[in-house]
């Protein structure tokens, strides 16, 4: 333990006096204050929206450039300049070195998350004050509730990837049902947000109407509502909390009106909130996510620096990077790929449900299985975003912030062991 101390403190030092880590943190915080200039359409919340986006992604963007190039550089570095080689003479397991290259970077993750979020924190309060004044500057860490079991009914329903389509006119509906509403403050409003793909033998519809069925099937109320959803704009209904009436469970009924209208929902298209937490202890889970981030690309990079050169890790690290933001999209080729095929029938989804391509059935089949394996070997960057909470004024699950976490701890149990074998076989002087 004393030697890795050792080594991470040295290379905490030589972090801090490589100019690229203050470029990148300098950078980095011009980001985050520009974001306050940005122009806007609507409200104090909307302004608010776009700096806590700003601030999460600068942080998120400069704070992994800067991992990538200082943990993929030590190695390298230290072998060009023979520190390495003056290690090596002592009794120092090359196994410790591996371990202390990354706690110095993890020391240099905590100044980085200190200076940067620090500045993000200060600037969103402070656009909050400003708006307050106007009532609509409220930090938002609304409690978003997950659906139990979801069903979908119909003769019209397809499936394409994860999204099922449903057709108006009473031909489908798609059930939700949740559990475990409650809340401390029984004045707070329930909130149904239902953002759905939409298609209609109108090629010109904007937007549809749907029916929404609220069932409390612990006092048998229903309440029946009407609203427009479009592919851009997701539909939103409020009703208040006395609705529940003491009761946790809720239940929810969604149906396109109209006769060729189609929906395409997922089981979360749906979302429904109801309570609220602390802002700032959200902050501080949305800040702990992107350090577990940090700490997978570091341990990636210092694997690629035991085997390849400085400018291939470096490249090796941005592909990684790269992947890991898309996996969504290379695991959901297959609804791409027929969302294609939609808007090239005459008649969109209603033309699709009939008949389908029979190329594109085997470019999917051909394409996806290959990218689809590969989706789940690289890591998902997806499961660090947390800039999506805040621009929806969602809060953060606790299970979310431990399993970002041990996403990384998985990770590390596989790239560590290779970076030993490798580290100890590498000719160092």
């Amino acid at each position: 333990m004393q030697q890795i101390l050792v080594i991470a403190k040295q290379t905490f030092k030589e972090a801090v006096r490589n100019k690229i880590l203050f470029v990148f943190i300098t950078l980095g915080l011009i980001t985050i204050c520009c974001s306050v200039f940005m122009p806007v359409v609507g409200d104090g919340r909307e302004k608010i929206k776009i700096v806590e986006s700003m601030c999460f992604r600068s942080i998120t963007f400069f704070g992994t450039l800067a991992a990538i190039l200082l943990s993929a550089s030590s190695i390298p570095t230290d072998i060009e300049n023979r520190v390495l080689c003056t290690i090596t003479t002592k009794p120092v397991q090359r196994t410790n070195i591996i371990f202390g290259k990354i706690v110095g970077f993890m020391y240099i993750i905590g100044v980085l998350l200190i200076i940067m979020g620090g500045a993000s924190y200060a600037l969103i309060k402070f656009t909050a004050l400003k708006h307050s004044a106007q009532g609509n500057g409220n930090l938002l860490a609304r409690e978003k509730i997950d659906p139990h079991t979801f069903q979908i009914t119909g003769e019209s329903v397809r499936k394409m990837g994860n999204v099922s389509w449903i057709e108006g006119g009473g031909k489908g509906t798609s059930v939700w049902k949740f559990k475990g509403l409650h809340s401390k403050n029984r004045n707070d409003d329930l909130e149904i947000e239902a953002d759905f793909l939409v298609e209609s033998k109108k090629r010109f519809t904007g937007k549809i109407p749907i029916n929404i069925k609220i069932i409390n099937p612990y006092s048998a109320k229903v309440l029946t509502e009407s609203i427009e959803v479009s592919r851009n704009k997701p539909g939103l209904l409020k009703i208040g909390g006395e609705f529940l009436g003491g009761s946790e469970e809720l239940t929810i009924v969604v149906s396109p009106v109209n006769t060729g209208d189609f929906i395409g929902i997922s089981p979360d298209s749906l979302r429904v909130f109801f309570g609220s937490k602390s802002f700032e202890y959200n902050f501080l889970k949305g800040l702990t996510i992107i350090s577990s981030q940090f700490l997978l690309m570091v341990i990636i990079a210092v694997l690629g620096s035991t085997f390849l050169s400085l400018p291939v890790n470096i490249l090796f690290c941005l592909f990684i990077f790269f992947c890991g933001n898309i996996t969504d999209f290379m695991r959901d080729l297959s609804t791409v790929i027929n969302v294609f095929e939609m808007h090239d029938h005459e008649h969109g989804i209603s033309a699709v449900l009939k008949k389908t391509n029979v190329f594109v059935t085997f470019l999917d089949y051909v394409i996806r299985k290959p990218i689809f394996l590969l989706s789940y070997i690289l890591p998902d960057f997806k499961n660090f975003s947390v800039g999506k909470y805040f621009v929806d004024g969602i809060n953060i699950p606790c299970k979310t912030v431990f399993m970002s976490f041990g996403y990384a701890v998985l990770y590390a149990f596989f790239c560590l062991p290779i970076s030993f074998v490798v580290f100890k076989r590498r000719e160092i002087a």
